[in-house]
C-alpha cells in the first residue's frame, strides 16, 4: 500500500514536470516566432 502512494505521488510529480516543460517550450516556439516575423524584410 505504500509502494502504491509513493508510486502516486512520483508519478503526479513526473507528470506535472512533463507539462511545465511543454508549456514552456510551447511559449518559446511562439517568441521565436515573432522575433522571425519582426526581422523578417517585408517586401
Amino acid at each position: 500500500m505504500i509502494g502504491f502512494i509513493v508510486g502516486f505521488f512520483v508519478g503526479g510529480m513526473v507528470g506535472v514536470i512533463t507539462m511545465c516543460l511543454c508549456f514552456m517550450a510551447s511559449r518559446s516556439d511562439d517568441n521565436i516566432q515573432q522575433i522571425h516575423q519582426k526581422n523578417s524584410p517585408t517586401k
